[in-house]
């Protein structure tokens, strides 16, 4: 295969096998600004509004320099300069850079944006919206400078130190992530040429072999030497493409240093030069694509063909250099990236999981209307012999679940790599998320969720307004809708826990269902809102908000993979007597307080706004309060008259 008609075949094919993939490490290779970012233009909203803008900007500019000569020169600068916040920080005036971000925060919260008249994008309250703001207007600059200021107190040193820390932040990202990541990005597309499969770890890669910091030294060397090349014409494109297979190289042998990565790829390109340029050339058309698309040509095939096709490129030069016997070729060395391992030298190497596959990884399947709930929704009646096989059978499964595809040849066998590298830790059965919980384990998880929902409420408004309050429609230390979206995430959830982003995404879609039936619902029912996040950012009708969904997202994820296994542990150890009482007793108590407070909800869980509404309809509500039923306010009021007296 040595035609540029064969590579760009071959890449073809690769990209077919592993589409989304290579999208998405282009895309995000785009993102961070290592390579393609001409593909996210088209979601650049208003990149023509501000090339518009620029353009009328200019347009005054040159116009003012044309009536009044040079001397307009300078000043029309300063007015451009003038503008940006950071010029201000830069030179010191640090009250003019405080001025400017607070008009901008002051803008961004009066934006009240909204998709189809249902969803806004408001701007006024909410960690969420206080982020945007912040970020948006530069004032998370400011605060950084303040901070600078505040100890050297000295505006000179501030600039000086606020420009150096910020100079030392975009040359670590570039050195350590955005250069880096040119070479992650080859080693997947490598092991997509010659693999069925490329795990996602593969990000990872550089770190599981202890080679990241070695990898990015090299890498800069290389990046610095191109540009030091760029300062000359004809230099620069020699030596891009003596260089061109530096990044190839070390994604193959990260062991390697920068100036052996660069000697070798200018050895192995040594007569081919003006072949990788006509390579080059030949995507100018696709380029076309891309630009006529506004970048989504380009991000959705373009980028991938191009780097699949290079890969391609490259194993023709590694063969050619093997075969001519260049000198060092050997430190091309991982033999398995591009040709699939004997089935004999594998085998010794994953011993471990031949033995557990061998055990068994399967148990007879549980009929009828137990075996659907335990497959469906994960819940047994009770935890006996067969469950606690089950479990053990599922911690082996997770142990070799990234091992048999290497068994198999369908992906990288990392075990045969010249590096050791890193195998993430087995599962140990306390924390196997794929387990089956038994009933009682299930209601005690809910009832924590419901306090644990409970307790966060109460917290948050005793730390924004000072007193306690006992917040829901209830009157017991919990509140429902927690327990009913972190139990219900857990047993809805059972058959695509496996994909914790799947899993994430459907989380905020079932906690927020709830979330908004919940409020419609009450405020249908009580006329009142018992929340409200109206002039919360992107929120639907003032019932949910992109701030507490991605909450919700984050605190199911955490319940499925870590809290729920660490809770059932817990409550497996307690007898099943015990168990079935205990739950009893708080189902009873909860099932009355449910009664009771569907007829008299809990006033002091509402806002004071909602409160007053409801009052309105309902006067003699706090007479049927249980506090009051009860006569704990009254005894709270004769224990503080016998404390005055």
């Amino acid at each position: 295969m040595n035609t540029r008609k064969e590579w760009k075949k071959a890449g073809k094919h690769s990209l077919k096998k592993h589409y989304w993939l290579f999208v998405v490490v282009c895309l995000f290779a785009a993102i961070i600004g290592s390579e393609y970012e001409s593909s996210l233009d088209f979601f650049s909203a208003e990149s023509n509004n501000r090339i518009e803008l620029q353009a009328k900007k200019g347009k005054a500019a040159v116009d003012k320099i044309k009536e009044e000569g040079s001397a307009a020169l300078p000043s029309t600068l300063d007015d451009q300069l003038s503008e940006n916040l950071i010029v201000d920080m830069m030179k010191g005036d640090q009250k003019k850079a405080e001025q400017k971000a607070e008009q901008n925060e002051k803008k961004e919260q009066k934006k009240k944006d909204s998709i189809g008249g249902i969803i806004s994008l408001n701007h006024q309250k909410g960690v969420l919206a206080t982020v945007v703001n912040k970020i948006s207007s530069g004032a998370v600059l400011v605060t950084v400078y303040s901070a600078i200021k505040s100890i050297v107190r000295d505006n000179n040193w501030a600039s000086f130190i606020f420009i150096l820390f910020a100079a030392l932040i975009m040359i670590a990202l570039w050195v350590f992530l955005i250069n880096v990541y040119r070479v992650i990005m080859k080693r997947i597309f490598m092991e997509g040429s010659t693999y069925e499969k490329v795990q996602s770890n593969r990000f990872l890669f550089l770190s599981r072999v202890g080679r990241h910091f070695k990898v990015s030294k090299a890498a800069l060397k290389w990046t610095v030497y191109e540009t030091l090349w760029s300062l000359t014409i004809v230099g620069y494109f020699i030596k891009h493409y003596a260089y061109f297979m530096t990044p190839y190289i070390l994604a193959e042998n990260p062991d390697l240093t920068g100036s052996e990565a660069i000697t070798l790829s200018r050895q192995i390109m040594y007569g081919h030069k003006w072949e990788a340029f006509k390579l080059d050339i030949s995507f100018i058309l696709w380029d076309a694509l891309g630009w006529i698309t506004f970048g989504l040509g380009a991000l959705f095939f373009v980028a991938p063909y191009r780097e699949a096709t290079y890969v391609e490129y490259y194993k023709f030069i590694r063969k050619t250099a093997f075969d001519n016997k260049i000198e060092n070729c050997e430190l091309m060395n991982d033999k398995y990236i591009f040709e699939k391992a004997d089935r004999e030298l594998l085998i010794p190497k994953y011993e471990d999981v031949r033995n557990i596959k061998a055990e068994g990884t399967e148990l007879p399947k549980e009929k009828g209307f137990k075996g659907f709930i335990a497959k469906w929704l994960g819940i047994v009646p009770v935890m006996n012999e067969y469950e606690w096989e089950y479990r053990r059978i599922q911690t082996n499964k997770a142990k070799v679940k990234n091992l048999e595809d290497a068994i198999d040849g369908k992906s990288y066998p990392r075990r045969l790599f010249t590096l050791p590298e890193k195998e993430k830790g087995s599962k140990e059965s306390s924390l196997l998320y794929t387990r089956r919980y038994c009933i009682t384990s299930a209601i005690f998880m809910f009832f924590f969720f419901c306090f644990i929902g409970w307790s966060w409420e109460v917290i948050l408004h005793l730390v924004e307004h000072g007193d306690f309050v006992n917040r829901g429609v209830n009157y017991g230390p919990w509140l429902p809708i927690y327990g009913t979206g972190g139990i219900g995430a857990l047993l809805l959830f059972t058959r695509i826990k496996k994909y914790p982003v799947a899993t994430f995404f459907a989380s905020i879609v079932f906690c927020g269902t709830i979330e908004y039936i919940t409020g419609a619902s009450l405020l249908a029912k009580h006329g009142a809102r018992f929340w409200n996040y109206s002039g919360y950012f992107l929120n639907i009708n003032g019932h949910v908000c992109a701030e507490g969904l991605l909450v919700f997202g984050v605190a199911c994820i955490a319940c499925i993979y870590i809290v729920a296994p660490v809770l059932d542990n817990l409550f497996s150890r307690m007898s099943l007597k015990l168990a079935i009482i205990i739950c009893v007793a708080l189902l009873t108590v909860f099932i009355a307080d449910n009664i009771y407070s569907r007829k008299y909800p809990n006033l002091e869980g509402m806002s004071p706004k909602s409160r007053k509404q409801y009052l309105k309809e309902n006067p003699d509500a706090y007479e049927h309060q249980l506090w009051n039923v009860l006569g704990i306010k009254e005894l709270q009021k004769r224990s503080q008259m016998m404390k005055k007296s």
